[in-house]
């Protein structure tokens, strides 16, 4: 059976993450719907690239199904994708892969970005984080640069998490003024429960001063959730980039 992968984006105000539910909305269950109508079959399984929590969005988030027939047209089925997604989620390219490709074991690289704006702003509300304090970037970045290499990051982990390992590569892990506010990109190989928002969290303290950006050795060390600051918020965080060795790399 031929095997595709769609990427998309959503806004994940109005569902309960990625992942399919059987009393909540779900980008998922959406998608899978939107399939079956287009390729005309009675159930197609749609293989997300991860999960993402309630409230957390995508600007590029990959899935693969496999169809009975090659489908000959990209675009055309991307705009008929789009006629019946709802406006909270839109198709963007599709692409054939080999058989054996997978939107989330063949995934060599995920980036987030997490968007934090100073003054309300009705267009920016739960598709960011308002804080009004200003931050201290530098010092910000000084603790992030303690999260570059590979290491142990359980005191980023949801408490309760089962995860075989709690071992991650960040590669890249950066805050930027922005006019709105800031913004925090980070790269991975791979992503523990609740971790990008608990270092955003983590980072803020330190923004804020209230923490001195070495304290950010002391939490890695200590493996503890609780000497980690809180969580952001989830509507400022976005999937944003996720690299195949495959697929050309996506277009900013």
């Amino acid at each position: 059976m031929p095997r595709y992968f769609l990427e998309l984006a959503y806004d994940g105000t109005p569902y309960r993450g990625w992942q399919r539910q059987a009393e909540a909305a779900s980008v998922q269950a959406e998608v899978e719907r939107a399939l079956q109508l287009r390729l005309h079959l009675p159930k197609v399984n749609a293989v997300g690239c991860g999960r993402t929590d309630t409230g957390v969005h995508a600007s590029s988030y990959f899935l693969h199904f496999d169809t009975q027939a090659p489908i000959t047209d990209h675009d055309r089925f991307v705009l008929g994708m789009n006629a019946v997604l709802p406006a909270s989620i839109a198709a963007k390219q599709l692409h054939a892969v080999a058989d054996d490709a997978h939107a989330r074991f063949s995934a060599r690289e995920r980036e987030y970005t997490y968007l934090v704006h100073r003054q309300k702003d009705p267009f920016l509300h739960l598709r960011s984080y308002l804080l009004h304090v200003e931050l201290d970037v530098q010092a910000m970045n000084a603790a992030c640069t303690l999260l570059l290499g590979k290491r142990d990051f359980s005191c980023f982990q949801r408490t309760g998490s089962d995860n075989r390992t709690a071992i991650c590569e960040v590669r890249q892990a950066e805050w930027a003024a922005t006019q709105a506010g800031y913004r925090f990109t980070i790269t991975a190989d791979r992503y523990l429960r609740n971790m990008v928002r608990a270092i955003v969290g983590t980072c803020i303290r330190i923004g804020r001063g209230h923490w001195q950006a070495a304290y950010m050795a002391e939490v890695l060390a200590s493996g503890q959730r609780g000497m980690a600051g809180k969580s952001a918020p989830a509507c400022g965080l976005y999937l944003s980039r996720i690299h195949y060795p495959f697929i050309p790399a996506q277009q900013p």
